[in-house]
């Protein structure tokens, strides 16, 4: 009877080991876990294209103007960004560079939003092109570009870096120069899943 009952107290302590393991497991990976900010460009604007202006100083006014918008859904983590650098392209693809703006690195509280102004002067844009295309009705496709590395608050403590790319985003303007506002997508992850897994099957 005793080795019996000694049994039943060494299944019943491994039993409690392996839901405290568990349980301490469930809660360091909803401690650890992040979700990457989301993006959006607004008020993207070149006053050349507005049809409806006609005057010289419209027309050789070669600014591109936006907003970038980053939202940080996280209830319980702050971000730190890197400079954020924005790369436009006329077209859908890189042939066509017309110019870069960089965002100063920040932080982002927890559950925050941050809204970012830009302006730049456009290089080697076909404006000729692209005027006759939002004259004729049709619009002008952008492509935007977005590249940084951001570190997520957790506590006290920052993880590692961790890219944070939006590559290939394309932004449609019609004749009023303007466009609509843009979701970005981004290409990047939180904490390594990989990590979080491996956690989890060591304890």
């Amino acid at each position: 009877m005793s080795d019996y009952g000694s049994n039943n107290t060494c299944c019943f302590k491994c039993i409690q080991f392996i839901l405290t393991a568990g349980l301490t497991a469930l809660f360091i990976w909803l401690s650890l876990r992040t979700t990457k900010p989301s993006c959006s460009l607004e008020n993207f604007y070149l006053p050349a294209l507005n049809k409806s202006d006609n005057s010289n100083s419209t027309r050789s006014n070669h600014t591109l103007s936006f907003q970038l918008n980053l939202n940080n859904k996280m209830k319980d983590k702050g971000v730190r960004y890197d400079d954020i650098k924005l790369s436009f392209y006329y077209g859908t693809n890189t042939s066509f560079p017309i110019g870069n703006y960089t965002v100063p690195g920040f932080y982002q509280g927890h559950d925050k939003k941050a809204h970012k102004k830009g302006m730049l002067e456009t290089q080697k844009m076909p404006w000729n092109d692209a005027l006759k295309m939002v004259s004729n009705g049709s619009k002008v496709v952008f492509r935007v570009d977005v590249a940084t590395r951001v570190r997520y608050k957790v506590i006290l403590w920052y993880t590692k870096r961790h890219n944070y790319t939006l590559e290939n985003n394309t932004v449609k303007v019609d004749g009023s120069g303007k466009s609509s506002s843009q979701q970005l997508h981004c290409c990047s992850i939180g904490l390594p899943l990989i990590f979080l897994f491996s956690l989890l099957l060591l304890l």
